[in-house]
């Protein structure tokens, strides 16, 4: 397993407590809205298809997976509690097991800023070795831009990674073509008062998704195997 241990470790450690604290809020509800929706947006699967969900985590986005799979052992647990007719396993995303040309579309959220660009791009490879031609790759990415904005810094490997479009292309264009991107949370929300939060996710998502979106906290690629 490539993925750093200690990524792995510290999952492991916080999957009973994952849910509660990071999403059952006013601040997690406002991302857990906007992925749900960028999501319905970029997946289409034909009947018969199969989607994997890497790096599933607890199983929060799992219910658009045909099958799943996480490196921690403890947060997988909870997501085949939620989702007993997903076929769950427990792999590295950059070695997954599975055959080639298995999947119609592989779609990861919260795994990426915690890698190494290197392994990203292992993963990448993985995604295409294992999806169908003309299947998609989905994942999120800090945007670069706004955190060169912000003078963002961040000082541990957590969400410590952040790319460019330009980068995401260096990484991919020998085996993918650029689909569509999204944007994810422009607002500060984290400086919103919470009871205004709710109110503000719809205005904040066509934010996220207008001329300005490579500003946006996260980047959704979409990345079209050739």
């Amino acid at each position: 397993m490539k993925e750093d241990n200690k990524v792995v470790d510290y999952y492991d450690t916080i999957a009973d407590q994952y849910d509660e604290s990071r999403f059952d809020n006013s601040y997690g509800q406002f991302i857990d809205y906007q992925e749900r929706r960028i999501l319905d947006q970029l997946i289409k699967l034909p009947v018969d298809a199969k989607c994997l969900e890497m790096a599933c985590g607890t199983g929060r986005l799992t219910c658009y997976a045909t099958h799943a799979l996480d490196a921690s052992r403890e947060m997988m647990k909870h997501a085949m509690e939620r989702h007993p007719d997903v076929d769950f396993c427990q792999a590295s995303a950059d070695q997954t097991g599975f055959d080639n040309e298995t999947f119609h579309t592989i779609y990861s959220f919260h795994l990426m800023m915690h890698l190494e660009p290197a392994l990203i791009k292992d993963i990448i490879a993985e995604a295409h070795r294992i999806l169908k031609s003309g299947g998609k790759f989905i994942f999120d990415i800090p945007s670069r831009q706004r955190r060169q904005l912000l003078h963002h810094k961040q000082e541990s490997w957590h969400g410590g990674t952040h790319l460019s479009k330009e980068e995401v292309l260096q990484m991919s264009s020998e085996l993918f073509d650029m689909g569509r991107t999204r944007g994810i949370m422009m607002m500060p929300v984290h400086k919103l008062p919470a009871g205004l939060r709710k109110s503000m996710r719809a205005l904040d998502f066509a934010l996220a998704n207008s001329p300005l979106k490579q500003y946006s906290s996260y980047i959704v690629y979409e990345l079209i195997k050739r």
